[in-house]
């Protein structure tokens, strides 16, 4: 069974509380408390999921609580009460972070409403831990994040190598998450408390390999000013992760075979090896056995390499992950730009999965961040990804029959008429402090059609006003 969520209230009415806990008591854990000092003891413990808070307590009010919300409880989502429900109310605590806000008197059904919406996010954030168990770390602005068969067989190797000193070689395409992976493993290794160094074998130049790599002495080469400790000295008592090892030129290639077999480092222009103690992760996105064939790699290092593979999938042939991925780059994308974005479309995560995302997880996260840019809704839609993004573009294909043609040109033309639509209503409203009467009679409509025509584009005005 899983746990229930837990709820923070704190308000002072006691009418409010009384009502909030009818709605609730049942699905959700409660504290309820009266003064903001006693909610704040309760969220900087880290015992709650979700805060219903009062803007106006007798202590300190939500707004102050919203200020140290990203310091001291940033994963919690803060949704603000207010019995002064203003377009400026809500605009500067959105401002500062609240997920959303209730005007009082607001009904049972908006209530639960507006708190499902709020817990949906903290189940995507329960998901990610327990399918990655306690490896969960966040560099290259993804997670690791997967519940698909072959995500599930990636992480349950890293966790059996991590304990282990063996080498370990991940192959995957760019955008996998082999550094990610690299960077687990060391953490759930006995060197964790060590250094943790990574190398792009391709971004060295190749006359510096060999110093980057092993060092060097001072006058060993022009502008070898001073001796300077390679990276593998460097990542001593560590682990030292060697990205797109088959890139390594070959003569370095010996050199590394002879570190792997020695453990010890000579650096250029020295006398005199010095014993190291790194363990070595290597990567690729290359075939290695086939550059092995070819004679650009050598056999006797990719045996040496190849102890413990860990083949890390594309995106496109994990697609089940993509829906999580899209919630997770949604949730910090969003708030970290302070746009209350709560999901995605079925039709736009249909077209999100049906991609094949050639730059795999990174192409995803990046895209992403791109749509909570460009989207002013409270979700994202299919429109957004057609006009943010090369992705799913219906016209990129050419017609076969005049009944398509007819089709696409029907549809080019209803998507032109909705763009200048839309952009027609934003105009009016921004011109008029996002008052809808007054946006109506600026343009000479009548403020039922004026709003029909909001309502068209799912446009609400604490939704736009919070986004000036």
């Amino acid at each position: 069974m899983p746990k229930p969520f837990r709820i923070l209230v704190v308000d002072d009415d006691p009418l409010v509380r009384k009502s909030i806990k009818r709605v609730l008591s049942e699905k959700y854990l409660l504290h309820v408390v009266e003064k903001g000092h006693d909610g704040l003891e309760i969220l900087n413990k880290g015992r709650v999921d979700l805060a219903l808070v009062d803007l106006k307590l007798p202590d300190i009010g939500g707004m102050e609580i919203l200020r140290q919300a990203p310091d001291r409880f940033p994963t919690v989502p803060i949704i603000i009460i207010t019995g002064y429900s203003t377009v400026r109310n809500a605009v500067e605590t959105i401002k500062l972070g609240a997920f959303d806000y209730l005007a009082k008197p607001f009904t049972p059904e908006e209530l639960e409403r507006t708190v499902e919406r709020a817990l949906q996010r903290q189940r995507h954030l329960r998901s990610f831990g327990e399918i990655s168990g306690n490896v969960v770390d966040e560099r290259e602005g993804f997670r690791l994040i997967g519940q698909s068969e072959s995500m599930r067989r990636a992480f349950d190797l890293m966790q059996q190598v991590s304990v282990t000193d063996s080498t370990v070689l991940l192959v995957g395409e760019s955008g996998t998450g082999k550094e990610l992976f690299a960077h687990m493993i060391h953490t759930g290794s006995p060197r964790s408390k060590n250094p943790f160094l990574a190398v792009d074998c391709g971004a060295i130049s190749p006359q510096l390999v060999a110093s980057e790599l092993f060092g060097h002495i001072r006058g060993s080469f022009t502008g070898a000013a001073s001796n300077r400790a390679g990276l593998f000295q460097s990542a001593n008592g560590g682990t030292f992760f060697m990205d797109e090892i088959g890139n390594l030129p070959l003569d370095q290639q010996a050199t590394l075979l002879r570190i792997l077999e020695s453990r010890e480092v000579r650096p250029v222009g020295a006398s005199k090896s010095e014993k190291i103690d790194v363990r070595l992760i290597a990567a690729t996105n290359r075939d290695l056995a086939e550059m092995v064939q070819n004679g650009k790699f050598r056999q006797d290092l990719y045996y040496r390499l190849n102890v413990f593979p860990i083949l890390l999938p594309p995106l496109r042939e994990r697609r089940e992950d993509i829906p999580l991925l899209c919630e997770y780059f949604l949730s910090k994308f969003s708030e970290r730009m302070k746009k209350p974005i709560t999901g995605f479309s079925d039709e736009a995560l249909d077209i999100l999965k049906n991609h094949d995302w050639p730059g795999n997880v990174r192409e995803l996260s990046n895209v992403v961040e791109r749509l909570v840019i460009l989207c002013d809704q409270r979700v994202v839609g299919s429109k957004n990804i057609r006009q943010g993004t090369p992705i799913g573009d219906m016209a990129t294909s050419v017609p076969k029959s005049l009944e398509e043609l007819n089709d696409i040109k029907r549809e080019l033309r209803n998507r032109i008429v909705e763009d200048v639509e839309k952009a027609f209503l934003l105009e009016a409203l921004a011109r008029n402090d996002y008052n809808a009467s007054h946006a109506a009679k600026d343009v000479g409509m009548q403020r039922s059609n004026f709003q029909a025509l909001m309502r068209k584009y799912n446009l609400r005005i604490r939704d736009l006003a919070s986004g000036r």
